[in-house]
């Protein structure tokens, strides 16, 4: 009986360990360079709210709460994944085709959402998605 109640506690412990992983608060200081070096291109450090970290698969993916409440994501290499902001995200995260083609069809909409894919995704405040090739060039509109 006592293997028994030390074999469910261990197990216990162990599927506890997997599932508990999810994201995790990571600070500034202990973030891949490359990661570090985009952000802080992009942020000023005093504007960090808070930073997580979360395992993908083989890859990992760092979340930033921003002061002006933006949220953005990188992959493991610097990359911005996504970033969104419901009084608008700024433009100098988005590709400027992206930019010239929304000025030019919709002039009044403001981008809350980009996420960058094999594809790339651009949410409006009007609640349009619109859909771009990697290159930019405008593919569908998403209900």
């Amino acid at each position: 009986m006592k293997r028994i109640s030390v074999a469910v506690i261990l197990l216990s412990m162990l599927c506890l360990g997997v599932f508990a992983r999810g994201k995790q608060p990571v600070a500034l200081k202990n973030l891949p360079d490359p990661v570090k070096q985009e952000v802080l291109k992009s942020f000023q450090e005093s504007d960090i709210q808070f930073i997580t970290v979360e395992k993908k698969f083989r890859n990992y993916e760092y979340t930033f709460m921003i002061a002006d409440g933006t949220k953005a994501e990188y992959d493991q290499n610097g990359q911005l994944s996504k970033i969104e902001n419901q009084n608008g995200v700024a433009e100098k995260f988005l590709p400027e085709a992206i930019t010239e083609y929304i000025k030019e069809i919709l002039p009044n909409a403001i981008v809350t959402e980009y996420e960058k894919d094999h594809i790339q995704k651009v949410e409006l405040n009007n609640d349009m998605e619109l859909v771009f090739s990697k290159r930019g060039k405008f593919i569908r509109i998403e209900d």
